[in-house]
């Protein structure tokens, strides 16, 4: 298992799945892109398939649930970068709240609220190893610059 990988599983380790009702983000109106996470399915059972299929989920959940479900996609990109599925770009958008000036750009950023130190750590030695990939690397680059880069 390459380093990266056991930091992230060690930064997001001991949390719990979120109740259903703490699933979506309160300023959603649709759940239609978690409907799959109901029932307390945990990030540990989910399969590869479950990844791909629900690749908008990112999108649509609270920060409680973001941060739970978060290292299951930055895994599965790690082991998968080269995939033509679009769940790694759609983390990678999700890991980036676009410019101030973007409508989006609070909601956005409200799911990075409950992150601890060692897990924006590693979420941008995640960025940091993606920027240099031909296809990822510029969704990369604009997440790290938009956020990351100065988050300690």
């Amino acid at each position: 298992m390459e380093p990266l990988r056991e930091d992230i599983e060690r930064a997001f380790a001991g949390l719990d799945v979120s109740g259903d009702d703490a699933l979506l983000h309160p300023d959603c109106r649709d759940d239609v892109d978690i409907l799959g996470f109901y029932g307390g399915l945990r990030r540990e059972d989910m399969s590869d398939d479950q990844v791909v299929y629900n690749y908008a989920a990112l999108t649509s959940f609270s920060a409680r649930a973001f941060q739970y479900y978060l290292p299951r996609y930055m895994v599965w990109t790690l082991d998968n970068r080269d995939s033509i599925e679009y769940a790694s770009e759609s983390l990678l958008l999700a890991l980036d709240p676009g410019t101030e000036r973007d409508m989006l750009h609070e909601f956005r950023k409200s799911k990075f609220a409950l992150l601890t130190k060692p897990q924006i750590d590693v979420v941008k030695r995640f960025l940091w190893q993606l920027a240099g990939h031909d296809d990822l690397g510029a969704f990369a680059d604009t997440a790290l610059v938009n956020y990351w880069i100065d988050r300690h």
